[in-house]
């Protein structure tokens, strides 16, 4: 039986070798998934007398958009909290924290979170430390991290609930910046931001929940019908499927998650696989996902690993979370079980690090994974050599070309050649999925594309594109954020292409993304977002 049929389109199903060919006009949907794609006359055929009829008015209609690497429920939270996007000073940063626990009067003694700044952007070039967090209040424990999500920092208050004040051992690739008189400046660098999160009040059922939805309300305007997430240590994984449960439940279902889950040691990781869990678990609206492991940091942050120096801080070669046999004792054992595995690795000697352990990890066994690495953002020919070795895949976050350029040649020096070299990972065989890392960058895909196809920032910069030669066509952009993703996900068989059998999700531009000059690609919109058969966004 024919529900609805959507008519008068352009329909780019992204199938087969000519996906820049609109090869269709009409879409029929049988109850979730699709029925037929073809033209008008054919499927109008299909016409009963309860199907609904919706005129797409001539638009442009492509697969539902993928997001392969994101965090929905910490981007949901985070609403909540205090907002360092966009400061332009510690000063301003201090007046903000001053403002948001007077305008919420925030008790004493109750915690005040805050995130996104950006020290690259203040005059004075550094992060905030205890003593600009003291300046905001010393009643209130305060917790604020950088846009990464990798470096941030406390006060007082909060290095002495949590016990941080006092000397502590850090492992996993973790530090507290200490001062020339061995006190703690209250800058913490990787792990041990998670140590300290251990101590925050957690959020309950209901503020995970609200969380969710917002996402996911956000995400259907930007066409996104499928996400990656990293939302979980393993301990807390049942509560988070629980949350998304009870949302889809209550007929909030408009994402399809596939759940990545940080099990980054071998306890951690024996005791998500004793509750059997496996990748590709779950039913159309959650999947289990892949084991995610955290192998460095950030390139703003310069905790990003690099096989030599960073140019700009002799000495400094970022954080190195796992030695080369550490790694590759955790990626076998889990590629063993029929766990899929995706590294976090930005620069140049954890991705080394990473594509050697999924390398050997395939070779011992070759089950075809779809293992990836995470961000990629460094490649040479090693690396590339060892990526091909294992069938590696490449989740790759084009927005952070935008952000990161104008400080990678700093940071990197001649090696920034290898930088985010999409177009060199795809002519090497390479397997690529296109992610937001959001809230670090904004999860609207039109944005993402803009970036994989100019390689330019928000005011067309630098001109002509940051290292042109690695440039996307439009179609290798547009397949990053639909038929690759689902690739990635091992779901080829079930989404990201519009043929008959698929999930009915898709998107209605408002302009034809095949067709305009690609400098006008970021002012598309969506018109329209259709999940599981139903439309969940209407512009």
């Amino acid at each position: 039986m024919t529900d609805t049929i959507f008519y008068n389109g352009k329909i780019y199903t992204m199938a087969g070798s000519s996906v820049s060919a609109a090869t269709a006009t009409a879409i029929a949907v049988s109850g979730y998934r699709i029925q037929a794609v073809d033209s008008d006359a054919q499927i109008l055929g299909l016409k009963t007398d309860s199907t609904a009829l919706i005129n797409l008015e001539g638009r442009c209609v492509v697969p539902g958009f993928i997001d392969s690497h994101c965090h929905v429920l910490y981007g949901g939270l985070e609403k909540n909290q205090l907002s360092l996007r966009d400061t332009g000073s510690i000063e301003e940063l201090i007046e903000r924290g001053r403002e948001c626990i007077r305008k919420n009067h925030i008790p004493e003694g109750t915690w005040v979170l805050g995130s996104g700044y950006d020290h690259n952007l203040f005059p004075e070039h550094r992060h905030p430390d205890i003593h600009d967090l003291d300046a905001i209040s010393t009643s209130h424990p305060i917790l604020i991290e950088r846009v990464c999500g990798h470096i941030g920092a406390a006060n007082t208050a909060a290095l002495r609930l949590t016990g941080f004040d006092q000397d502590q051992d850090i492992l996993g690739g973790g530090k507290i910046e200490r001062d020339a008189f061995g006190d703690p400046t209250g800058i913490l660098v990787e792990t041990v931001l998670d140590l300290i999160k251990v101590h925050l009040p957690q959020p309950t059922l209901e503020e995970s929940k609200t969380a969710i939805r917002r996402i996911f309300e956000e995400a259907s305007s930007y066409g996104v019908t499928s996400m990656h997430t990293d939302d979980v240590l393993g301990s807390s994984l049942e509560t988070v499927m629980r949350s998304y449960r009870e949302v889809c439940e209550e007929g909030n279902a408009s994402v399809r998650i596939w759940e990545e889950v940080q099990a980054p040691r071998i306890p951690e990781l024996n005791a998500f696989l004793d509750k059997g869990f496996r990748t590709g678990d779950g039913d159309r609206f959650f999947k289990i996902g892949n084991i995610k492991l955290l192998t460095d940091g950030s390139l703003g942050a310069r905790t990003a690993y690099l096989q030599d120096d960073y140019s700009d801080d002799p000495g400094n070669r970022g954080i190195n979370v796992y030695t080369q046999e550490e790694l590759n004792e955790v990626v076998l054992a889990a590629h063993r079980a029929g766990m899929q595995v995706a590294c976090h690795a930005i620069g140049d000697g954890s991705i080394l690090q990473s594509a050697k352990a999924l390398a050997d990890a395939y070779e011992d066994d070759e089950k075809d994974l779809r293992n990836r690495i995470v961000h990629c953002q460094f490649v040479n020919e090693e690396i590339l050599a060892q990526m091909i070795r294992g069938k590696v895949c490449a989740d790759i976050q084009p927005p952070f070309l935008a952000s990161d350029y104008p400080i990678v040649h700093d940071r990197m020096g001649n090696r920034d050649q290898g930088g985010y070299a999409w177009k060199t990972l795809l002519k090497n065989g390479i397997r690529l999925g296109g992610g937001s890392d959001s809230p670090v960058e904004t999860f609207d895909p039109i944005w993402g594309i803009h970036c994989a196809v100019n390689r330019t920032d928000a005011d067309d910069l630098p001109e002509g594109g940051w290292h042109p030669q690695e440039k996307l066509s439009v179609e290798e952009a547009v397949s990053l954020y639909t038929k690759d993703g689902a690739v990635l996900s091992l779901e080829e068989n079930e989404k990201g292409t519009l043929e008959a059998g698929k999930f009915a999700d898709f998107a209605v531009l408002s302009e034809n993304i095949f067709e305009v000059p690609p400098q006008e690609i970021r002012y598309i919109q969506v018109v329209m977002t259709v999940m599981d058969g139903k439309i969940v966004y209407r512009k």
